[in-house]
């Protein structure tokens, strides 16, 4: 009895992961603007940069676009680690990202380097805002 118990505790388990997982992948998906950049404690406003828009669907896939220069790639999302490894740069190495805060609206990414942290804050947009101005 204490054996089913434990497996049944155990597959629960492996199913509230997998949930929050899902869970993460449908809230990031979408269209996210960059608003703000803060590197070691520097804001600067994400319209320095130019348009700057992540994009990730369903299927796992992202595209980056900074004011027309593109890069596409695959997603995964595993607890509170975002992890990105391009397609159209594959000699760069994945970049792994913390997921601060993640909602239906915001989403902060936090990277740490050795010499370096990057705080990334974006804003959700709506669809009709992104085919406006693509």
């Amino acid at each position: 009895m204490k054996k089913i118990r434990l497996t049944a505790c155990i597959a629960l388990s492996f199913l509230l992961i997998a949930s929050c997982e899902n869970k993460a992948k449908e809230k990031l998906t979408g269209v996210w603007k960059l608003e703000i950049m803060d590197i070691n404690n520097t804001p600067l406003q994400g319209s320095s940069f130019g348009r700057w828009l992540w994009e990730f669907n369903e299927e796992g896939g992202y595209l980056i676009n900074v004011d027309g220069a593109v890069e596409k790639g695959t997603y995964k999302v595993d607890k509170d680690k975002l992890t990105l490894k391009s397609i159209t740069q594959k000699e760069r190495p994945d970049q792994v990202f913390t997921i601060a805060k993640l909602d239906s609206a915001n989403m902060n990414l936090v990277s740490a380097t050795d010499k370096n942290t990057t705080s990334l804050t974006f804003i959700k947009m709506e669809s009709e805002d992104v085919a406006e101005k693509d």
